[in-house]
């Protein structure tokens, strides 16, 4: 059988991750007919066609699964780029960069504005536009590897000038304080905190006087200012390092989890886990 080609690959490799060959050729730049043309070019030596044909597209068999492997293994070695592209929140960008650019010579780290819909998010991991995507879960795929990466519980911060909350934090303190709210759009940051629901009259019917996604500027706000914040606990230590503030346990009705997940591609899977990322946070439950 003769060497099949690394274009041959990549089209078995976009169709794995596309499902479809019309997906496919719309990423590869060609036609469908192309797309066709080609696996009846890799059945004839195969001798067997490395796709299973569905109602709703192709399913790959061991052997589009073997020819995806050999593509990764060779695009692998052909990149030397020591250069990541990352989408994720404010402050996570700041403890990546802070110890990326203290553990690891060379490497140019990239950070872009992470889209709010999770389609789009997963489309440039498939595709490779970014690199390592931290936030929210996003839906199963075969060619992104999703690990969870950090889990928290979540507290409330207020300044330390704050003139009414002292020693703990009670029910009453969060219904008659204003709020700051760590927010990009509707869901995003809480679909990554278990049991948050804004319907319940205590998250209804709080008094919102400031909303962003950037947790820094939150912050800062927060210190300078009577509102409170509720954030993941694992942030709070370099928080108070940056601001006057303090932290108080949740009461028990608030009593809430944070995670979020690393996701990036499996052809970089070795690239990444080269960076020791989980050394910044703890992301074990407590």
């Amino acid at each position: 059988m003769k060497e099949i080609s690394l274009k041959k690959l990549k089209v078995v490799n976009t169709l794995i991750e596309c499902g479809s060959a019309a997906k496919a050729a719309k990423v590869l730049g060609i036609s469908p007919s192309a797309i066709s043309y080609t696996l009846k070019q890799l059945t004839a030596q195969l001798g067997v066609s490395p796709f299973i044909r569905k109602n709703n597209g192709l399913k790959p068999n061991e052997h589009a699964l073997a020819l995806q492997e050999k593509y990764r293994e060779i695009m692998a070695l052909n990149t030397t780029r020591k250069k990541f592209i990352i989408s994720t929140y404010s402050l996570i960008e700041f403890y990546l960069a802070d110890y990326i650019n203290s553990m690891i010579d060379g490497t140019l780290l990239h950070f872009i504005t992470m889209d709010t819909c999770e389609n789009e998010r997963l489309r440039k991991l498939q595709h490779r536009e970014v690199d390592i995507d931290i936030g929210g879960r996003l839906p199963k795929d075969v060619s992104i590897v999703s690990k969870r990466y950090l889990y928290s519980k979540m507290c409330i911060m207020a300044s330390n000038n704050h003139p009414t909350i002292n020693e703990t934090f009670t029910l009453d303190d969060w219904q008659t304080n204003k709020h700051l709210r760590w927010q990009r759009d509707s869901g995003s940051i809480s679909s990554m905190v278990n049991n948050m629901d804004f319907h319940t009259p205590l998250f209804r019917e709080r008094e919102i006087s400031w909303e962003s996604p950037n947790l820094l500027t939150l912050a800062y706000l927060c210190s300078s200012s009577d509102n409170i914040i509720m954030i993941p606990e694992v942030f709070v230590e370099s928080l108070k390092g940056m601001f006057p503030l303090k932290s108080f346990r949740s009461p028990e009705a608030l009593d809430m989890k944070f995670e979020c997940y690393i996701h990036y591609h499996r052809a970089l899977e070795n690239k990444v886990n080269s960076l020791d990322l989980h050394n910044i946070f703890d992301p074990k439950p407590r």
